[in-house]
């Protein structure tokens, strides 16, 4: 092989022209480097609207799902219990239980949806891709403070707007053992798993695709509107429930976190948990309009409307 062309300076046409004749000569190819591959924006690896309104529907699905089979549990314990078939079905103490007891394993799946969908089935980080983590100018002193200034406007709607007395009281009033229940689900699954579909694959979805100001309106309209059923008529519950619905999707939008909003619903629930825990009896049937149990209001309103009160 030939000692290749040797230029000392700057390389004219000429020079360019030999250099690419030698190549030739020599039997070599010149190599051109590939571009680097386009990386997908982290965004665009992320899940989509329609897999976050999977999630959603999923977590509605299970809910009901899960009440159904509470409902045939029930009405086998009363065949059982009485040789015949209810001809009546009533919300009493028994399926009070059941179907609050339900709504576990139904947040336990929920999640393990929300999180094969996050994770893209184990190939992302659960807790980083969903915002685990705080925001420099908000912690848990924050999240405290705020929920309980959301409790101050809760009670500030049933001193100033009209209520009356809702499902959610009437089923508070039914014994201590449906207060525990109601306890533990508002402060060991309810904020979490809430927080997780709505503000976490449903406003990150819609912020995405349509927007920071879509993804608000949708996300605080829809995590009302499954509510309002359960309160309907009280002017107080329903307020109170939008106002909180807002404060926290817009708390997700300013931080851009998920767990800030975990934290201030927690807080919230657990405050209004140890009032029904501990408060009297009588106490249990005037915590706020938007009680710790709120989740409760999706759960029974779907059954409630149908059956009625006996």
């Amino acid at each position: 092989m030939n000692d290749g062309p040797i230029t000392d300076g700057p390389v004219n046409d000429d020079q360019i022209i030999e250099i690419i004749d030698w190549i030739n000569e020599n039997g070599l190819e010149m190599i051109t480097p590939e571009p680097p591959a386009e990386e997908i924006p982290v965004a665009d690896r992320l899940w989509g609207i329609w897999a976050a309104i999977g999630a959603w529907l999923s977590s509605v699905g299970l809910l009901v799902g899960m009440q159904v089979i509470a409902i045939i549990a029930y009405v086998v314990i009363r065949t059982r219990q009485t040789g015949a078939f209810p001809e009546v079905f009533q919300i009493d103490w028994l399926m009070a239980v059941l179907t609050i007891a339900a709504t576990f394993p139904a947040h336990l799946l929920t999640v393990l949806v929300c999180w094969l969908i996050v994770t893209n089935r184990g190939k992302r980080p659960f807790l980083k891709t969903i915002g685990w983590s705080w925001h420099p100018q908000f912690r848990m002193v924050h999240a405290a403070a705020l929920a309980l200034l959301m409790m101050g406007v809760a009670l500030a709607c049933e001193k100033l707007l009209p209520h009356r007395d809702t499902d959610m009281e009437k089923l508070l009033r039914m014994g201590a053992s449906i207060r525990y229940l109601v306890a533990a689900l508002a402060v060991l699954t309810a904020p979490f798993v809430e927080e997780l579909v709505y503000r976490g694959l449903l406003y990150s979805a819609i912020e995405r695709t349509r927007g920071r100001v879509a993804g608000i309106v949708v996300v605080s309209s829809l995590f009302a509107l499954v509510h309002v059923p359960q309160y309907w008529g009280s002017v107080a519950a329903i307020t109170a429930i939008m106002t909180l619905s807002l404060v926290l999707t817009l708390l997700r939008s300013y931080t851009g976190q998920l767990l800030p909003c975990i934290a201030t619903h927690l807080v919230y629930n657990g405050v209004q948990a140890v009032a029904l825990l501990f408060g009297s009896p009588s106490a249990a049937e005037n915590v706020p309009a938007k009680t710790a149990t709120i989740l409760l209001g999706k759960l029974f309103s779907f059954y409630f409307g149908y059956f009625g009160w006996a």
